[in-house]
């Protein structure tokens, strides 16, 4: 059976309906991205179609034909003798013709089981017209067939998609299970890099993987001086500026326009009462930096030097 990490809760009511003989045919998943629902849909997925664990290395390689996964396809399909290419640039929507393939499917009876999942990652994706012929399916569920719907803005779907389906909410881990996630996502990685995907990740195991092989120690360790230093010949930000600027150094960019308003707020939590008013507008100020620079394109080397203006302010604020 597929692992789980927290989200302890959720298992209980859904498995306890489960058990119950009282489940409903619709859930939905709703929680920030990366915090394992994917995983949880497939464990529940399991539990649904096989029961007593007879195929679990069919269903680990996505290939039991009673579990239907609909994801987003490649805008380019792999041609016929090609596999998909998982790091292929994707379609915007999950299509209404994805769904009427998976609703002339439903109509035949399952392969190996007397039940049948149907697993949307995530719904938040499906067009309007995919969304409206979902919702046909969800007001008449084929016979033994269960829907699971993966969300990370669940107040975005239809109205009366929600109003068909329970609502299982997940939040995001804690610490402990962070570590234990990352340790399995990532068995080569040291236990420095773990604390520090644990930081930058924010509960989000897969969030915290994206990061892995940038080098956040010395990201981190920037940050931390530039705060610690205030640093007031400017010879930190702009150096970071100047390397988070570079077209090869994307990732590590996002990274970074993720970790320093988590960073602030980390050391505003340290801080005596003057000083927070001042690190909590630092951290404000931070958190619309980052949602404005990747939406809007905004110059690099300005919102990395801005960025590091405000970490360097908490020193400022620490001595007043």
């Amino acid at each position: 059976m597929t692992q789980l990490f927290g989200h302890d809760a959720p298992w209980r009511q859904f498995s306890s309906a489960l058990d119950g003989g009282k489940l409903h045919h619709g859930w939905i998943l709703a929680g920030p991205r990366g915090i394992g629902k994917s995983a949880f849909a497939l464990r529940a997925a399991s539990a649904l179609v096989d029961p007593e664990g007879l195929y679990g290395g069919m269903i680990a390689r996505r290939s039991h034909p009673d579990i239907i996964e609909i994801k987003r396809l490649p805008k380019e399909a792999p041609k016929e003798d090609e596999e998909t290419d998982t790091d292929a640039e994707l379609k915007r929507s999950i299509t209404i013709d994805q769904i009427r393939r998976v609703q002339a499917a439903l109509t035949t009876r399952p392969g190996l089981s007397s039940k049948r999942a149907v697993i949307i990652d995530a719904a938040d994706d499906l067009e309007r017209s995919g969304a409206n012929a979902l919702l046909k399916s969800l007001e008449e569920p084929p016979l033994g067939t269960y829907f699971l719907l993966i969300s990370h803005a669940s107040d975005r779907l239809l109205p009366t998609i929600r109003s068909r389906c329970q609502m299982l909410r997940f939040e995001p881990l804690n610490d402990s299970d962070m570590t234990l996630a990352l340790r399995e996502a990532a068995p080569e990685a040291s236990s420095e890099d773990i604390a520090i995907l644990v930081k930058a990740g924010k509960g989000a195991p897969g969030q915290a993987i994206d990061f892995l092989g940038l080098d956040l120690g010395k990201l981190e360790d920037i940050m931390t001086s530039i705060i610690r230093t205030g640093d007031r010949s400017n010879e930190l930000r702009s150096a970071l500026a100047e390397q988070l600027s570079l077209k090869a150094a994307q990732s590590r960019y996002e990274a970074f326009l993720r970790r320093a308003p988590a960073l602030i707020a980390e050391n505003a939590r340290k801080m005596d009462a003057s000083a927070v008013l001042n690190a909590t507008e630092a951290w404000s100020a931070a958190s619309a930096l980052a949602s404005r620079a990747i939406a809007l394109s905004l110059d690099k080397q300005s919102v990395v030097f801005q960025m590091g203006s405000l970490l360097a302010s908490l020193q400022a604020h620490k001595a007043a």
